[in-house]
């Protein structure tokens, strides 16, 4: 069957990124096993492919990298679930607050422990 994935832009980009995170792949890995070039990956996954054409065969390229069917983005209801966060907390810290920059800096620090988080199994 031939799908119009074009039309379906941002269910494929959502359904992509879960299933990545499913397998343990990174947009570069999955740049190398399709042999698109990563710039275009992450055009597909922010769903914003300018060719029709073009995102047809990336999609169909992706799927048989995989052997999924054809449909498996568009209505595949994967859901991925991150293992809870856990956090060691010290108490050797100043009792002074911390500078705006610092907490800017933590936050940071605690945003990219988030995303790690998503990737561990």
């Amino acid at each position: 069957m031939n799908y119009n994935f074009f039309d379906h832009r941002q269910t494929i980009a959502k359904n992509l990124v879960t299933f990545l995170r499913l397998k343990g792949f990174s947009k570069l890995s999955l740049s190398k096993l399709t042999e698109i070039s990563r710039p275009t990956i992450d055009q597909i996954i922010k769903g914003e492919s300018p060719n029709p054409k073009q995102y047809n065969s990336q999609i169909a390229k992706i799927n048989k990298t995989f052997d999924l069917q054809d449909d498996y983005f568009i209505n595949s209801t994967i859901s991925f679930t991150p293992p809870p966060a856990r956090y060691a907390y010290s108490d050797h810290g100043s009792v002074e607050e911390k500078s705006p920059e610092v907490k800017e800096l933590l936050d940071g620090l605690d945003n990219v422990l988030d995303i790690y988080a998503l990737y561990l199994k």
